[in-house]
């Protein structure tokens, strides 16, 4: 779970160990918001967690002997989505999706409206329609009529009806092949 919340305390975990990815510096963080939990570092002077600065972290929970222990992972905010903090912080505001989220979804929408084809304009604004639906936005998202209207601009929306009415007509019926007309 990403959280974020600012640095009360560190102290060292002891000393260093050889692990899988060289010798590592343990450290024991602790948050105003009441979380604590133990951070591996490569450094043993580590400026990740700083006393009095607000900290984005990954909190994880590992069940050991039926106690749960915590460690504590760095997280760059800018790709958080983060968990509210009890401490009432502003960067504890949860946000309905990081920007990361917002391009994989925007990609995703394109491709999309694509697969379904149109001029590029008529592509952009069924892309668009589809982001804000997944992303709810629902003061963004126009209504039938004013999205029928941006596809094709000069057109009612009696004339965009049809002409997804005759598209949706089923097309012509496949023509049985006999076996004896085959090169094969």
């Amino acid at each position: 779970m990403t959280k974020a919340s600012v640095v009360k305390d560190i102290k060292s975990a002891g000393q260093p160990y050889e692990g899988q990815y060289g010798t590592l510096y343990g450290f024991y963080v602790t948050f105003e918001n009441g979380d604590n939990g133990k951070y591996n570092s490569k450094s043993q002077d580590q400026t990740k967690f700083v006393v009095g600065e607000e900290a984005t972290y990954e909190y994880i929970g590992r069940e050991y002997q039926g106690k749960t222990y915590y460690t504590v992972k760095p997280v760059n905010p800018q790709f958080a989505n983060v968990t509210p903090s009890s401490n009432g912080s502003a960067s504890g505001k949860t946000t309905a999706h990081s920007s990361k989220d917002e391009i994989i979804i925007r990609q995703t929408a394109l491709k999309a409206a694509a697969e379904l084809g149109g001029t590029p304009q008529q592509v952009i604004a069924n892309a668009q329609t589809f982001a804000d639906w997944v992303m709810k936005k629902a003061e963004l998202q126009t209504s039938q009529e004013q999205h029928f209207a941006g596809r094709q601009e000069g057109q009612s929306l009696e004339q965009a009806k049809a002409n997804l009415e005759r598209k949706a007509q089923p097309k012509a019926e496949p023509q049985f092949v006999d076996d004896a007309d085959l090169p094969f």
